[in-house]
């Protein structure tokens, strides 16, 4: 009967309007079972491939092929599939049939449309971004980036593609922080992208956030969310969350981190096999330490879809990251066993850099940690040579802590005091405040009780700043071991509010429902819930008509 497929696709079509991918896969595959002609039966193939792609990229694999199989080379349909099939064979870890085919599809495309070199060169864009994350390519991808480049100079696709792989590239070099942010900054610049430059975007803004160009990245960020729609794609709404999340971190506002991490998680969960959920998880595992919440980052590791990973270069990151969490617990023996990993892997992955993973020091604290001062004194003068030599402030303040921490006498004084100098002048409140706690244990054993007491301290007041509890504690117990009596932390009222609290509180006391103050701040609904709820245990009130008096007194207390 003519009319069944009509109805079936046009089920399908509202239950993707309501967000139903489970209940369209369903109509579209009883739409197969029709006696459909070729044309007909590659269409439907076709949207179901597309439905099923993020969920299942292995059926949208084969009804993806079995579509490609059945349209001509000039369809325009074609060019939609390909990048969407090519994207679905990665996540199955047929990253060579990817490139494969988007190498063969964009010389099919040159030859039969030479007016659409447009879309050639996103697929050739595609191809070099899947390079990019496979080791054994990586060597040929300077030709590969050079050949783009000179095809294509005033693509603005190519031009921001290139510039943003040749950063990333940089990092693993001998090229110092300026020249790879120079870079990073080429391949952002112009309007907001869309589109496949949103991929091309994100090594980029991790290119410029490891350079310490964070404000730079951070105002990017805010383009691409201040550009938002309700058709915004997955991509961008992925790279806002997980690019705040790591502005979070590393600006040390711990309470935005987290909720950006957790919120980049519940994003990528639809995109079963995106190599990103590692990056995202190890980001959030790093914060949920900071804010001692250790079990919760520990079943976060534990996830399945983590450990499918591994192959991947991102899975390094989780390896840092599980470090910091045995580091936390006192497992020494463990943390040393996969940073050394970490460090192996960055090294065949040629991104070793101590301001993409400082594993070095970690491994140098662990084996301090264990009684093995030869390696951690040899790990730590490593890390910050290489940091000297990149120039990044951050990664330097980092790596001089370390090695002040296995050096002896004067010298390891002056090592930690240009890590706080350094670190403040970075903007990186938490690891500055790691740093003052370690120098002022330094200088109480020395016997300067007064300095050390100043100096805990200040640490304290740039730990509680960031809501680190983890670092806070340490603050306190260090300050007390100083002879000092210090106050405890303010659980309740106006001052125990977090950033996070206090933004979605103001928008809320203002009128704006939850909805509109997660479109706004680029949130998610349940965010601004989880926000609201805290904000009102801690200033004591019931519901959102009481907001603007417990908010002016918020203004007369600040």
């Amino acid at each position: 009967m003519p009319w069944v497929l009509s109805v079936l696709r046009a089920a399908a079509r509202s239950a993707r309007a309501r967000e139903d991918p489970g209940a369209a896969i369903r109509y579209l595959l009883r739409a197969l079972r029709e006696p459909l002609p070729e044309g007909d039966r590659a269409l439907v193939l076709l949207e179901l491939g597309h439905t099923e792609a993020g969920d299942h990229p292995a059926a949208a694999v084969r009804h993806l092929t079995e579509a490609l199989g059945l349209i001509t080379d000039q369809a325009p349909q074609r060019w939609e599939a390909v990048p969407v099939l090519a994207d679905a064979l990665t996540r199955c870890r047929r990253g060579c049939q990817a490139a494969e085919l988007l190498d063969r599809e964009a010389r099919a495309l040159a030859r039969a449309e030479p007016s659409r070199g447009d879309l050639a060169v996103q697929l050739t864009v595609q191809r070099l971004l899947t390079d990019l994350d496979d080791p054994t390519r990586r060597t040929h991808l300077d030709r590969t980036v050079a050949e783009l480049a000179a095809a294509n100079p005033d693509d603005p696709v190519a031009v921001r593609a290139v510039a943003a792989v040749r950063a990333s590239l940089a990092l693993g070099t001998d090229a110092d922080a300026d020249r790879v942010a120079a870079q990073a900054r080429r391949a952002l610049e112009g309007e907001p992208p869309t589109g496949l430059t949103i991929a091309a975007a994100e090594p980029a803004v991790q290119a410029l956030t490891w350079c310490d160009g964070l404000s730079e990245a951070a105002a990017f960020i805010d383009r691409v969310a201040a550009d938002s729609r309700p058709d915004t794609p997955l991509s961008a709404r992925i790279l806002v969350a997980m690019s705040r999340c790591a502005f979070g971190y590393r600006s040390g506002d711990v309470p935005m981190a987290i909720d950006a991490g957790h919120d980049s998680l519940d994003l990528l969960a639809s995109s079963r096999g995106n190599a990103r959920v590692a990056l995202a998880t190890a980001a959030l595992v790093r914060v949920l330490v900071e804010a001692a919440q250790t079990d919760e980052a520990a079943r976060l590791l534990a996830r399945p879809d983590c450990a499918r990973l591994e192959p991947d270069w991102q899975w390094t990151h989780l390896l840092e990251a599980r470090a910091r969490l045995s580091l936390a617990r006192g497992h020494f023996d463990e943390a040393l066993h996969d940073l050394l990993e970490c460090g192996r892997r960055q090294l065949a992955w040629r991104r070793d850099n101590p301001a993409v993973l400082p594993w070095r020091s970690l491994a140098a604290l662990a084996h301090r940690a264990l009684g093995d001062h030869g390696p951690a004194e040899r790990l730590a003068q490593e890390e910050l040579d290489q940091a000297r030599a990149f120039g990044a402030p951050r990664a330097l303040g980092i790596s001089l802590r370390a090695a002040g921490l296995v050096a002896r006498g004067p010298h390891a004084r002056r090592l930690l005091e240009e890590s706080v100098d350094l670190l403040d002048g970075a903007g990186a409140p938490l690891e500055q405040a790691r740093s003052l706690l370690d120098l002022a244990t330094l200088r109480y054993e020395t016997g300067h009780t007064r300095i050390a007491r100043e100096l805990a301290q200040r640490g304290r007041h740039l730990a509680q700043h960031c809501s680190a509890a983890t670092l806070s504690a340490q603050a306190l117990s260090r300050l007390r071991d100083f002879g000092a009596r210090p106050r405890t932390t303010c659980t309740v009222g106006v001052q125990a509010l977090t950033p996070g609290e206090r933004r979605v509180a103001a928008l809320a006391a203002n009128g704006m429902t939850n909805r509109e103050i997660a479109e706004k701040l680029f949130i998610t609904q349940r965010t601004v819930e989880n926000h609201l709820t805290a904000g009102f245990r801690k200033l004591d009130i019931t519901g959102r008509r009481q907001l603007p008096a417990a908010l002016q007194a918020l203004d007369t207390h600040s």
